[in-house]
């Protein structure tokens, strides 16, 4: 059994390790049934490691540490209870920890895809109609404001945060981390969403908004998407503000990360490309 460490030795866990938490949330299976541990890149919040438990492939996810606005007592009432759409079988779920283990969904990231306007926009009416209320509201700009306060940003930027209001309309449930890298589409077509760590009533237009700047869609394509998906056009502040608090939420959750000594290039790269298109926006 290959050390899922080898690749990245300072952050990574043991073998060891992925079979103790593995076997402290599921203590039935056995040891000797658990096998081909390998880490997953791309999470950025979360480190997460495929293995097999008698021949049937799983996930484990581990968070890196305990983080605001994440409510893990909700995320597990919501994946346990089957309550939200096409989302993987959860086998279980430790809400102190983060830490969950899930059955493996065989597809493409979205963000290896290339979907178009009109695909997202099915997508995203599909799950917008399918999700359950809400119990909490999410609010992604205290989420920057508190994330600003470990940083040293600059002033420019700091004045941005405190001139912000959110919400700028009425909200609904949200997935509220719509990034293509928490969607997967399956052979059959299903698309998958992962991640639910920050559910809550949100403005929908948040999604569409998180969606279309990561897959880097046409711009001009951004108010037909919106008028899509609310039924009737979007006023043009509403949108702005949805860039600026979402490319707000991008630099700030990338600037706390590297104060804290997660120094990720991608991290990097995420914090410089969220200060280049607050400076666009303004």
């Amino acid at each position: 059994m290959a050390n899922p460490a080898s690749s990245n030795p300072d952050a990574l866990p043991s073998v060891a390790q992925l079979l103790r938490w593995v076997r402290e949330l599921v203590p039935g299976w056995q040891l000797e049934d658990l096998g081909g541990f390998r880490y997953l890149e791309g999470g950025y919040s979360n480190r997460n490691f495929r293995f097999t438990h008698a021949g049937q492939s799983y996930v484990l996810r581990a968070p890196f540490r305990y983080r605001p606005f994440v409510d893990r007592q909700q995320e597990q009432a919501l994946l346990l209870a089957g309550a939200l759409p096409d989302t993987p079988e959860i086998v279980a779920f430790d809400p102190v920890s983060g830490r969950m283990v899930s059955r493996w969904v065989a597809g493409q990231l979205l963000a290896d895809l290339s979907p178009t306007a009109e695909e997202v926009l099915d997508y995203l009416r599909r799950l917008h109609a399918a999700l359950p209320a809400a119990s909490r509201n999410y609010d992604p700009l205290a989420q920057a404001r508190d994330d600003l306060r470990s940083t040293a940003a600059p002033g420019w930027l700091q004045r941005l945060a405190d001139q912000l209001v959110w919400p700028a309309a009425e909200t609904v449930s949200c997935h509220n981390d719509l990034n293509p890298w928490n969607v997967i589409r399956t052979p059959a077509g299903t698309w998958v969403t992962l991640d639910w760590e920050w559910f809550g009533r949100n403005d929908p237009l948040f999604d569409l908004v998180t969606l279309h700047q990561s897959l880097e869609l046409p711009r001009e394509r951004l108010a037909g998407l919106a008028a899509g998906l609310l039924g009737a056009p979007a006023e043009e502040a509403r949108l702005r503000a949805c860039l600026r608090v979402f490319w707000l939420r991008e630099y700030a959750w990338a600037a706390a990360e590297i104060a804290a000594g997660d120094e990720r290039p991608e991290i990097a790269a995420q914090q410089e490309l969220g200060s280049r298109r607050l400076a666009e926006l303004l």
